[in-house]
């Protein structure tokens, strides 16, 4: 079965089977460090948990801010998608800790209404 982000950006999954793992690395975690920047994260909390792979407390804050898009969304708050866009960038931090690349980048490109143009992290 094809992944989310084959079957969704087949061109994005191309440009990223194209590197070396190494540089796949690289590049996805550039995405999501600016993916953090965009959607007004701490980048260091988030870089912090990166170094020490620590996967579990990322996905805790996604959890969190799912929570709060959740209940902003029933309520009809116009902030319910700023938090929908930060769980997404936890999300894609998460994965990244996990080595789930692909994934990592399947839910950045949901944390922004910018365009993810790959060749701008290469």
């Amino acid at each position: 079965m094809p992944s989310r982000l084959t079957s969704g950006h087949p061109a994005i999954q191309n440009a990223l089977d194209a590197l070396s793992q190494d540089n796949k690395t690289k590049v996805t975690t550039r995405v999501v460090l600016w993916i953090a920047s965009e959607t007004g994260l701490n980048s260091p909390t988030i870089q912090d948990a990166l170094l020490k792979g620590d996967w579990n407390s990322l996905n805790d804050l996604c959890s969190e801010m799912d929570e709060q898009y959740l209940e902003l969304l029933d309520r009809g708050d116009n902030q319910h998608q700023s938090f929908f866009c930060k769980a997404r960038a936890y999300s894609a931090a998460a994965c990244l800790a996990r080595g789930d690349l692909d994934e990592a980048i399947y839910e950045s490109i949901f944390a922004t209404q910018k365009a993810l143009v790959i060749d701008d992290f290469l």
